[in-house]
């Protein structure tokens, strides 16, 4: 599957995406593995949303009184990145856990109280729509699908996406901030900003235009966010470089790892070095080839990715145990085979739970698996980025936009590798005016105005780009569009970072409705001016503004 897209010519790279848009790996359930939710999981997300946004109101209460609990603050986010996670919860964990945020919300009440009589004040207790003396699933289940029915009734349509937004640029940012904190101890103003953003989602009396703007200032914190972990990681594994990645197998065991938090994947290789153990990087955890100090492991045996786009069929194809890491995006509907552990804080149904870095459960999961037999090489695929020559690069596009030779400028990418979108990218290249210019991570070119970088999954790249040409050129003046050519669930995010960084048009591409719902898209293209692609790219290029 990737060795058959990879070494085929234009041609055949749109027969085969013909082919597979008819097959299962292309439906609404299988892209990017991402299945429709469980109801009664999302009842219990509903309900452990409610408990965390009082829960959080409590603690800024008590934070604008001059107490602070960094603990509390550190548990708020790591379980606000919980709601984001792509199977489905092992439900006495989860109901364990649930009981748990909920007497840390009563603690923080009883705390809150108390200072507000200590002090004489008349402060606000939050009412609560939640009953937690009969703590049982079925319970909290109806509880939670009331509170979803209500939640939406007493909202305007309008604002109730407004809410979704911001829903989904907490989680996002929540994901990279627990990240970033691994790498460092230092004070992240960020983390209070992002309590603070999530904390408006207790009220319902906020007007549009106070949440619109809210949801654009947060971008900046959010870009932060990225900027900040992008350089902690590069302090910490070494400066990204370009490699070549064996995409395939090697004889012996292994165990593939999938998600995309390097430290914990980090904790996996040191913890098997010593062993006979192959380990695999799987889907966006591919980026751990471009840094320096992953080479330095010997058991990492290479990328392990059997198809373009569906997880089940990459984990039912591998032949050892496989380990979710935090900030795992998809959605597993048990369509795979073989044993899964996760570093998550709750594990998934079916599913091990990794505790305090002891992978023995894995390791002789592995030692136990039949690994493969034989080598079978697909492929290989460029991850990472010499950063001085695209600079290099880069530079000789600004002085031609400076010369006026360059009318507009798209970039196309960010998260690339869709094959599924290739024939529209090809139509956009053929149509491409002469005073137009393409920075393409996505489909190589010959053409003279395509510049092309062939690496795998690069955001950090493209934001790099985008800052240095902010830096030489007004783009308050000069136009730049770019071309988003896969969802997942940080593409909200990503979008407005975007705007925030000053680019003008910003193309979705069609995602499925468990990325991004077609309303949601509608509500993005006529309240923020976003785009999506039409079935037209000529149509497209000539609508660009400049």
């Amino acid at each position: 599957m990737l060795n058959e897209f990879f070494n085929y010519d234009k041609k055949s790279q749109k027969d085969f995406i013909e082919k597979y848009k008819k097959q299962s790996i292309f439906n609404d359930c299988a892209i990017d593995g991402h299945c429709s939710l469980d109801p009664i999981v999302y009842s219990l997300l509903e309900v452990m949303l409610y408990e965390l946004k009082q829960l959080t109101y409590y603690y800024i209460k008590m934070q604008e009184l001059g107490y602070e609990n960094k603990n509390l603050k550190e548990k708020i986010i790591n379980y606000l990145s919980l709601i984001l996670i792509g199977y489905e919860f092992n439900r006495n964990e989860f109901q364990k856990l649930l009981s748990g945020i909920h007497l840390e919300k009563e603690n923080a009440k009883k705390s809150f109280s108390k200072v507000c009589d200590e002090k004489n004040i008349d402060c606000q207790i939050l009412k609560s729509n939640i009953n937690f003396e009969k703590l049982d699933i079925s319970s909290l289940v109806n509880q939670g699908e009331q509170q979803a029915i209500k939640r939406y009734k007493s909202i305007s349509p309008d604002i109730k996406n407004l809410y979704e937004i911001i829903l989904n640029l907490i989680k996002s940012a929540s994901i990279r901030l627990i990240e970033l904190k691994s790498y460092t101890e230092e004070y992240l103003p960020e983390e209070d900003a992002i309590l603070k953003l999530f904390n408006n989602l207790n009220f319902s009396t906020m007007t549009q235009a106070k949440l619109i703007k809210k949801i654009n200032d947060f971008a900046a914190v959010n870009y932060e966010i990225h900027k900040k972990l992008h350089y902690f990681k590069e302090e910490y594994y070494g400066k990204i470089s370009l490699n070549d990645v064996f995409i395939g197998v090697k004889k012996g065991k292994a165990i593939l790892a999938s998600g995309q938090n390097l430290k914990d994947f980090e904790n996996l290789l040191e913890a098997t070095k010593n062993t006979d153990i192959n380990v695999y990087t799987h889907n966006g955890l591919i980026v751990a080839h471009a840094y320096p100090k992953f080479k330095n492991y010997k058991n990492l045996a290479g990328h392990f990715q059997m198809s373009l786009d569906s997880v089940q069929y990459d984990f039912a194809s591998f032949r050892g145990p496989i380990l979710v890491l935090r900030n795992f995006q998809y959605l597993l509907d048990g369509l795979y085979r073989g044993t899964l552990y996760t570093t998550n804080i709750i594990a998934g149904r079916g599913m091990t739970k990794i505790e305090k870095k002891d992978f023995a459960p894995i390791i002789e999961s592995a030692e136990k698996s039949a690994g493969f037999v034989q080598e079978h090489y697909i492929t290989s695929a460029k991850v990472g980025y010499d950063e001085k020559e695209v600079m290099k690069k880069i530079d000789n596009i600004i002085e031609k936009i400076k010369n006026k030779e360059i009318k507009h400028l798209i970039i196309i990418g960010l998260l690339n590798h869709a094959a599924v979108y290739s024939e529209y990218l090809y139509e956009l290249e053929k149509n491409l005016p002469d005073d137009y210019f393409v920075i393409s991570t996505t489909l190589p070119s010959n053409k003279n105005n395509v510049l092309y970088f062939n690496s795998f999954f690069n955001s950090s790249l493209i934001y790099k780009i985008i800052a240095h040409i902010k830096e030489n050129i007004d783009i308050e003046k000069f136009p730049i569009s770019l071309f988003i050519t896969t969802c997942n669930l940080h593409t909200i995010s990503h979008i407005f970072n975007l705007k925030y960084l000053g680019v003008k048009n910003i193309y979705l591409p069609k995602c499925t409705s468990n990325m991004i719902t077609p309303g949601m898209i509608d509500f993005l293209k006529s309240k923020f001016d976003f785009k999506q692609v039409s079935d037209n790219p000529k149509k497209d290029l000539k609508e660009l503004k400049n």
